[in-house]
């Protein structure tokens, strides 16, 4: 049986379908050297190394921008949720629409989790930024990137990029870290190396929330709503400010591209400029000489998927919308592990890989603070290495399919089974609940690496438009979540475009 999903107008792809894509602009076209669609790992990566080299581009973001305030009060919370919270939710469950920080697409089978705003999914996820191993890498990412050169080359840039450093000792030691030694000591007694994970967050802010100088936010578990404090280093903080502070780079929020279409010598972009409220404020084109796309696996597709479908980009390979999957998420309860412990201290700190089994299986520590969609709060997820086999397309509507009974998904399910029922059997109680993948916020492929595009994520059949987000992944980044190998990736695409330009 195979999952079909229909993804909203807006949902993921900012919001092209609610608000007419393909209209006419009503201002003239807007020139522009390069377009960057998305402002996340990737677009961000794009921009400073475009404005390094002398190059402008203008990046368009969906969401708005969240500037961290002395009050502490950028971002909703779980205790006092509002509109800032979701992206553009179905006014029919009773919510005032609101350009939102994280969106939650229900389809059947499956929750997508995305982030919605400048600096894209590192405003909301747990900031895990680890490569992975050299088995894994091989496995899930052999047959389109060099493990060797990304070890040597683009990692250690993408890590000095991010700045990221693993939980300190006393951070640890505090009490707002209960959950993160509980972790810690039930996997030593599970019979797991627990490894204390390299994160981006800015620890001397964290040290200020123990300390109550800081409002409690990191501390507090609520990274996949946006850290108050400021402890998260996003990359609206870190890269893409760097980008901007050449004043070669331009980001507009609140802007969701509608289409791509082929023009003379170029390509033009229609975008939307939405309000806070998710109205359309007024439809610009921007005409490009050329465009990158780093909109996210979903995003980067569905906009492609819908050019090709619609005639704007008639050089599109079949290729694209193939290869797609979940990254391999699994949210995992165990048995006698509060969904909500005493310290819910995040965004993440510990993990365990196990490959005891045919099927890796890499457990983490992630405190989400309250419960999401139904599901499980506190707790564990664990990541796997899932094959590609889901597809995106374009059918009136951005379509998904995922064939969730598939064998080989099924089997990664019981394998994440097993090391639950470990852990949970050094805790003395039973795995209460193994999601067979319930929610993925690490969607990956549809548009990969040397498939559908060149070795530096030029689109074959369209020359100038480049892919350089998670959309070159097929599926899975090794049962590690993809952030570094993103950045990295970007980097090496981005590298090789410039290189084209200056010579």
């Amino acid at each position: 049986m195979r999952r079909r999903t229909v993804l909203a107008g807006g949902a993921l792809l900012g919001t092209s379908l609610a608000l007419g894509a393909g209209r006419a602009a009503a201002e003239p076209a807007e020139p522009a050297e390069t377009v960057i669609i998305g402002s996340g790992y990737a677009g961000a990566v794009a921009a400073l190394r475009l404005a390094e080299a002398g190059h402008r581009s203008v990046v368009l973001e969906r969401g708005r921008r969240w500037r961290i305030t002395p009050g502490g009060d950028t971002f909703a919370t779980p205790e006092r949720p509002d509109g800032r919270a979701a992206w553009l939710p179905d006014p029919r469950g009773g919510t005032v629409l609101s350009t939102g920080v994280l969106e939650a697409f229900p389809a059947q089978g499956i929750i997508g989790l995305a982030g919605a705003g400048v600096g894209g999914g590192s405003l909301v996820n747990n900031t895990v930024l680890v490569a992975p191993g050299e088995a894994g890498f091989r496995r899930a990412l052999g047959g389109i990137l060099d493990y060797r050169e990304m070890t040597e080359v683009w990692y250690p840039r993408a890590r000095r990029l991010l700045g990221p450093a693993p939980i300190p000792q006393d951070v640890f030691d505090a009490a707002a870290y209960s959950d993160a030694r509980d972790f810690a000591d039930l996997a030593a007694r599970a019979g797991y190396d627990p490894v204390r994970l390299d994160l981006g967050v800015d620890w001397p802010t964290v040290r200020r929330e123990i300390a109550g100088a800081a409002v409690p936010s990191a501390i507090a578990g609520h990274s996949m709503w946006g850290v108050n404090s400021g402890a998260k280093r996003s990359v609206d903080r870190t890269v893409l400010a760097a980008a901007e502070a050449t004043g070669l780079t331009e980001v507009r929020p609140l802007s969701p591209v509608d289409s791509i279409r082929l023009d003379d010598n170029g390509y033009r972009v229609d975008y939307t400029e939405i309000t806070e409220t998710g109205a359309p404020a007024a439809r610009r084109t921007l005409r490009a000489d050329r465009v990158v796309l780093a909109a996210g696996s979903l995003g980067t597709t569905g906009l492609l998927v819908r050019a090709r479908a619609e005639g704007w980009l008639p050089g599109l390979t079949a290729e694209v919308g193939r290869r797609w999957g979940t990254g391999g998420d699994h949210l995992v309860a165990l048995g006698g592990f509060p969904a909500r412990s005493a310290g819910q201290g995040g965004p993440a700190h510990v993990g365990i890989v196990d490959e005891s089994g045919d099927v890796p299986v890499t457990m983490l520590g992630f405190p989400l603070g309250t419960t999401l969609g139904g599901q499980v709060a506190g707790g564990v997820l664990a990541v796997s290495d899932p094959p590609a086999l889901g597809t995106v397309r374009y059918d009136a509507g951005v379509v998904v399919e995922w064939p969730a009974q598939h064998p080989a998904l099924t089997r990664i399910a019981e394998a994440v089974r097993v090391t639950a029922d470990r852990f949970a059997r050094a805790r003395g109680g039973a795995s209460l609940a193994v999601s067979g993948a319930p929610t993925t916020s690490h969607s990956l492929g549809g548009v990969v690496l040397g498939s559908a595009t060149t070795d530096s994520g030029e689109l074959l059949g369209c020359p100038n438009l480049f892919v350089v987000d998670s959309a070159l992944l097929p599926g899975s980044c090794g049962a590690v979540p993809p952030a570094l190998t993103v950045t990295a990736l970007a980097d090496r695409c981005i590298t090789t475009v410039i290189e084209r330009l200056d010579h």
